[in-house]
């Protein structure tokens, strides 16, 4: 689905381009301005300028599309030219439990949502920072979420960006997983980087970018747009902003190890005038979805965008009207990487076990609705229609009961009576049930012994070597 016309595209690109090269972006990296000062661009102190000529020949080396490499080779996936990558949720310090109580996180939350996600059909991703584990030193945090991804589930899995030997933690386990020629010449995590927008990098996103670029893993670049606060008021200049902030750092990245893959997205949120607090759920956030990804498409690079975050605190009537305006341009626009799979409150600050279960069921609604209208057995329906005739019921066919109509689990279908009887239950309690239904049957997916001891061995070594504090 268009919003815009080429015009419109054109008049951003343009809008992009004079940012980066009239106004620029600060790289707060000393080592970042190194690599600037090997091209053409102009700096001064950290800002950092370049000519639309030399910046579309950095992007152009960027590749349109990657395989990222999965433990179980039959859940590596494509990202790019076409295929729609959905990955969980991420970074919330915060869960509502199974009794509905808002905690912090702890490791055992995000084993749980890891298990759930790894369950879950039309999730492709295992998670990185599903929760923040909160009971995990922060310095050695990184490490039990990326165990807990290559344990828990076998799909591809997320790095860790915040701190340069974080990422190269990732790194180092990775090639324990798949070798390592294997894992510095193929893609086997995907990150996310954000900028301190408006136009700032700072040196922990930098140190990140520049470690997983250089072992050819991918990075979303993805600017911290809140528009009216750290972008402009308007959804166009929001993405012509954000553009030129994505687009300079993977540029950079093409300096470090050109095809390296990388990716275009945005958080895209505005902010409520009246409080001055992040809003996700808004048809301006929306039309920034699809032009960023009319944009990426027009740069031929893969782009991210933002599926179920609500602002809601609840899982409540807010929280799925919010979901629905990151849910639909998601998928409508043709974004390639799509984060926040489900449970995603307050902003992204908690996520809800119940409201995760919800969520997935919406994805796999969503899933069907994009296979589009089935008329493989239209002469089977047609066959079935004569022989009900007029006045007849569909209900006891062989067509009927054989149908792949879309049921929501959770929907509530039948009488208000028998709603009644079953406790009332509102549709947050209804996921939490289904949340431990899954957990009860969740099965682990096969890891070799010695990987599984490897890999514990080098969290009890570099636990040993990084202070906690």
């Amino acid at each position: 689905m268009e919003v815009t016309n080429q015009e419109g595209v054109e008049l951003i690109h343009d809008f992009a381009m004079r940012v980066a090269e009239q106004i620029g972006c600060d790289f707060q990296d000393g080592e970042s301005l190194d690599y600037w000062r090997q091209t053409g661009a102009e700096i001064d102190g950290e800002r950092v300028r370049i000519g639309l000529e030399e910046l579309l020949e950095l992007i152009g080396k960027i590749p349109s599309s990657y395989l990222h490499h999965a433990r179980n080779p039959e859940r590596t996936v494509r990202v790019g030219d076409g295929h729609a990558v959905v990955s969980p949720s991420y970074g919330a310090p915060f869960v509502r439990d199974m009794e509905g109580v808002r905690r912090y996180a702890t490791l055992e939350d995000l084993n749980n949502l890891q298990k759930l996600n790894h369950m879950a059909s039309t999730v492709h991703i295992a998670g990185g920072t599903i929760v923040e584990p909160v009971d995990i030193p922060v310095p050695h945090r990184h490490l039990h979420m990326a165990y807990s991804g290559l344990k828990y589930s076998d799909k591809p899995i997320i790095g860790n960006v915040t701190a340069r030997e974080r990422a190269e933690d990732t790194v180092d386990m990775l090639k324990l997983v798949f070798g390592d020629e294997f894992a510095t010449n193929n893609t086997v995590t995907t990150s996310l980087i954000n900028a301190n927008s408006p136009l700032v990098w700072d040196e922990t996103m930098l140190d990140a970018l520049k470690v997983y670029a250089m072992n050819h893993q991918a990075v979303m670049c993805s600017p911290f747009s809140m528009a009216a606060a750290s972008t402009p008021a308007s959804n166009v200049g929001t993405v012509g902003v954000v553009l030129a902030e994505a687009l300079m750092a993977m540029a950079m990245t093409q300096i470090i190890r050109p095809g390296a893959p990388m990716l275009f997205g945005v958080p895209a949120m505005t902010v409520a005038l009246n409080s001055g607090a992040p809003v996700h759920g808004s048809p301006d956030s929306a039309m920034v979805q699809f032009l960023s990804n009319a944009l990426a498409r027009h740069y031929q690079v893969p782009h991210r965008a933002i599926l179920n975050v609500a602002t809601s605190k609840a899982g409540d009537m807010q929280a799925a009207y919010d979901s629905m305006w990151g849910l639909f341009p998601s998928m409508l626009s043709g974004a390639d990487w799509l984060t926040m799979a489900g449970g995603m409150l307050e902003g992204a600050l908690t996520v809800g076990y119940g409201r995760t279960m919800i969520d997935f069921e919406q994805l796999d609604a969503f899933y069907h609705f994009l296979q589009g209208p089935d008329f493989h057995d239209i002469e089977e329906v047609f066959e079935t229609a004569k022989r009900v005739g007029p006045g007849g019921h569909f209900l006891g066919e062989t067509h009927t009961l054989n149908s792949n109509l879309f049921l929501v689990d959770s929907q509530h279908n039948t009488s208000y009576e028998q709603w009644d009887v079953e406790g009332r239950l509102d549709s947050a309690a209804v996921g939490v049930l289904k949340a431990k239904k899954w957990l009860q049957k969740y099965e682990a997916p096969p890891i070799d012994a010695g990987l599984d001891e490897a890999l514990l061995e080098f969290i009890a070594r570099r636990s040993r070597e990084i202070p906690e504090k």
